[in-house]
């Protein structure tokens, strides 16, 4: 894989704040951004996205941030 494509961790959530995680994705999706999820033990999820997209994901991340709070 070229390293334009690397996969970087984002963000990072466990227990009751797992689902999240989940909501996020589905924000940047409806705003195109590719992501994916990988579980880390039993109970946290961490989110990745590429690493040419970190800086908007980062914008998304804080309007999402702001809607949710």
């Amino acid at each position: 894989m070229a390293w334009w494509n690397r996969w970087v961790p984002f963000r990072t959530e466990g227990g009751s704040r797992a689902d999240e995680i989940d909501r996020l994705q589905a924000h940047f999706k409806e705003n195109g951004l590719k992501s994916k999820i990988t579980l880390e033990g039993s109970s946290l999820k961490r989110l990745h996205v590429r690493s040419k997209d970190e800086e908007r994901a980062k914008e998304l991340a804080a309007a999402f941030d702001a809607e949710h709070s």
